[in-house]
């Protein structure tokens, strides 16, 4: 990674002394969704993993450093402002895919367990994040690209698969009880 920002900050320093300070601008990278899964299932909760397709415009990588991220479930905000660090680097002109993996805990499903029980077991989700990458120059600062995305938990299905997770865990089985009616065996 040290390598890459160097090789980075130096292709800025040629761009700059080759083509004056003028031309010292870097294209916005884009983002968009491209899928949701959720694994790691435990009495304590799962992880919800958004994989992001990015795309570098410009002619020099673009190191990420962090992505934050807030999370709504059925409207209710269970996670305001998180902030996990990245070590990807999007390599000039091309596409990548960054997984963005949002830790879940039971009790966060439970704060909309109305809107899970009117939604027959699935919760809406929206996601509200920002990929920060690092121009490693303080004349550009860090470079953030807004991404939000809405979906859909299938948390039925999540309790109904995972029922050894409901068994450990007394919020999983307040969960079940709640979306189920019941404990699923």
């Amino acid at each position: 990674m040290i390598r890459q920002a160097a090789l980075w900050a130096g292709g800025l320093l040629c761009a700059a002394l080759l083509g004056g300070c003028g031309n010292l601008t870097l294209s916005k990278p884009t983002a968009s969704f491209r899928s949701m899964s959720l694994d790691d299932v435990t009495g304590r909760g799962f992880t919800m993993n958004v994989d992001v397709d990015v795309r570098n415009p410009n002619s020099v990588p673009l190191p990420l450093g962090a992505i934050d991220y807030g999370l709504d479930l059925g409207g209710v905000e269970v996670i305001e402002k998180s902030r996990i660090k990245s070590s990807a680097t999007i390599p000039a002109d091309s596409r990548e895919t960054i997984r963005i993996p949002i830790p879940m805990t039971f009790r966060n499903l439970l704060q909309a367990q109305e809107a899970i029980r009117r939604g027959g077991g699935d919760v809406s989700y929206k996601l509200d994040a920002g990929l920060n990458f690092d121009t490693g120059t303080p004349l550009l600062g860090t470079l953030r690209v807004p991404f939000e995305h809405e979906g859909s938990i299938p948390v039925q299905k999540l309790l109904r698969q995972n029922w050894s997770a409901i068994l450990t865990s007394s919020e999983a089985r307040r969960l079940a009880e709640a979306v189920l009616g019941g404990l699923p065996f």
